[in-house]
């Protein structure tokens, strides 16, 4: 890494790059993410007809909390997917991921092509400004269409899952944050959310969750059934809309799928379940818009059903358990309400994570019904 420069400052990446050609006019930092260092740049010179790009660096720790280890290796894999599915992956025309532009491997440096300074990413705009439903399911289309695809080429390409497969840091997170915490989150009686359920979760229901943590954990640390994003979820994708200057009508342009350092060989259907569990949660906290999110994850689910290819058995029954342990271990976590508010989000989820074997309740009481 370069000593020369302090690259966690704006001040140390224009220094940096001033003898690039990524040089710079202002170097802006970039606020959201909790992993890397990140920051927007004004190009000297455009660079692939943009004025701007993104800059990301790592450190050997989470950013924001220096005190929790994250393996600086993390970029080598965002760095490889980039490439990867910009050179291999028929996206479609309107679904993307930042084209990669320049990986200094000893400074620790990402540069990649920039969303858009008027992107948006997909959970601000569903809480503050929900879309039309039309809109809605443009963008769901061209999510369902990009990630069936994408598990889809994945899994023909030994060569790419064994080099993704070397990500464990990426296994264990994705087996800590949702079931490495889940039975915490139920019996500790430190979540607010749950001391409001009607009645505890009984020690008979614990144990069959139980079962589901061991065998997704398991899965998780041994799968290698697809190319899987690893944190595909409405604020890892930043959405393009353009309005008509005559009548004014929102229009979807494209989206951009971002912050690939969970990317692993894995298991499809999580990507899938934690998609829909974020936008699903949305409808539970901002009634107006319960009709764009629900429009959203159903033309999501139709046009990944199109695209996946052949699907792993009972994927639709692991999509619907993995939403359960996202909404009682994550939802109540991330500010979404008050407990009172979040205890609906718990109760949904345990639903979720009881009922998701039955096909005959995901086929008539879940919003995972277009996988069956």
């Amino acid at each position: 890494m370069s000593l020369t420069h302090d690259l966690s400052t704006a001040a140390g990446v224009k220094a940096y790059l001033e003898t690039t050609g990524f040089a710079s006019s202002t170097v802006t930092p970039l606020t959201g993410g909790t992993g890397n260092f990140a920051f927007r740049l004004s190009l000297l010179t455009p660079y692939n007809g943009k004025s701007t790009a993104i800059v990301k660096h790592a450190r050997p720790y989470v950013a924001t909390a220096a005190s929790i280890p994250l393996a600086i290796e993390r970029q080598a894999f965002e760095a490889k997917v980039l490439v990867k599915v910009k050179e291999g992956l028929d996206c479609g025309p309107k679904a993307t991921v930042p084209g990669m532009y320049h990986f200094d491997e000893e400074a620790h440096i990402l540069i990649m092509e920039d969303a858009g300074e008027d992107s948006v990413n997909l959970k601000s705009l569903l809480v503050n400004n929900p879309p039309s439903v039309a809109v809605a399911k443009d963008i769901g289309r061209a999510l369902g269409r990009f990630l069936g695809r994408l598990h889809s080429w994945g899994a023909a390409e030994p060569a790419m899952l064994d080099f993704f497969n070397e990500n464990e840091q990426a296994k264990n997170i994705t087996a800590w944050v949702t079931y490495g915490r889940l039975i915490q989150t139920l019996t500790s009686g430190n979540v607010p959310a749950v001391a409001l359920l009607p009645e505890p979760v009984s020690e008979s229901d614990l144990d069959d969750i139980r079962a589901i943590i061991e065998e997704r954990t398991a899965e998780i640390n041994t799968s290698r059934a697809a190319l899987t994003m690893g944190d595909f979820w409405t604020g890892n994708v930043m959405v393009n809309l353009t309005k008509d200057a005559t009548t004014g009508e929102t229009s979807f342009q494209n989206v951009y799928i971002i912050d690939w350092e969970l990317a692993k060989a894995g298991v499809a259907a999580l990507d899938v379940g934690q998609f829909c569990a974020e936008a699903l949660t949305v409808t539970l906290f901002k009634p107006e818009a319960v009709d764009a999110s629900k429009a959203l994850i159903e033309a999501f689910l139709t046009e990944y059903r199109a695209h996946c290819g052949e699907m792993a058995p009972h994927m639709p029954n692991t999509a619907a358990k993995h939403m359960g342990a996202h909404l009682v271990t994550i939802t109540p976590n991330v500010g979404w309400g008050t407990p009172e508010e979040t205890v609906k989000a718990i109760e949904l989820g345990l639903e979720h994570l009881m009922e998701g074997c039955s096909d005959r309740w995901v086929r008539e009481r879940s919003v995972l019904s277009p996988l069956m």
